[in-house]
């Protein structure tokens, strides 16, 4: 599934002046990576709340579990070691004599929030499988969620799809721009609209709230429905 390039270069100027404007630190963007399988040997649903640490050349070099779902937790802790991103950036004093502004900027590591939401294959059944559990707390300087929303599966779709989307959280936790990054029509908009639903404790740096990105990979498997048999009722 391709990249959606149509608006990437005016996403990432926009953004990227406003998140530097208010606190000197621009925070690690996605640049490339594969999308997690969804685990064929799932029955229900799941969630993967995942912490990256990202070097300042933009490579992966840890992945902490937050919240785990077994069989789903592993697929995306799995697939996002693979992940490069743009790196995050932090001011730095300037050498004497040299203009103080703006401040210079260097690469720097930083921590990046990914999570896993992986609808069940159901409409109108209970859900199978385990629920998910935290099992650490977040670090700070990412945002977190505080509330999701489950995106509805598109009534005219006939297959499993996966969409990225990158979401931008406010000083105040709410979503201020989400955008589809890897597509996969018709399921964009659905993954698009529940993450402009969700609300997120911000992320600080040095002690104040600021602007931050997450990212959310949004999973839809096919529902199986189920119809009563006569008599059953």
């Amino acid at each position: 599934m391709p990249v959606a390039k149509c608006a990437w270069p005016i996403i990432v100027y926009g953004a990227v002046v406003a998140l530097a404007a208010q606190s000197g630190f621009v925070p690690a963007r996605y640049r490339d990576g594969a999308l997690p399988p969804i685990p064929i040997r799932a029955i229900g649903g799941g969630e993967a709340f995942l912490e990256l640490t990202v070097s300042s050349s933009g490579v992966v070099s840890a992945v902490r579990t937050l919240r785990a779902t077994p069989l789903f937790t592993e697929a995306m802790s799995h697939t996002v070691r693979g992940w490069q991103f743009h790196p995050a950036e932090g001011e730095i004093e300037p050498e004497p004599g040299q203009p103080v502004d703006p401040k210079p900027r260097r690469p720097v590591e930083s921590k990046v929030l990914v999570v896993g939401i992986f609808r069940p294959p159901t409409l109108n059944t209970p859900t199978l499988g385990e629920p998910p559990k935290d099992v650490a707390s977040p670090s700070i300087e990412t945002p977190f969620p505080l509330a999701t929303v489950l995106p509805l599966y598109p009534p005219l779709a006939r297959e499993n799809g996966i969409v990225l989307v990158e979401v931008r959280v406010d000083a105040g936790g709410g979503v201020a721009d989400a955008q589809v990054i890897r597509s996969a029509p018709p399921f964009d908009e659905p993954a698009r609209d529940a993450a402009r639903r969700w609300t997120f404790r911000p992320a600080r740096v040095q002690g104040t709230s600021v602007v931050g990105l997450a990212y959310i990979v949004f999973a839809f498997r096919q529902p199986i429905t189920v119809t009563p048999r006569k008599g059953s009722e």
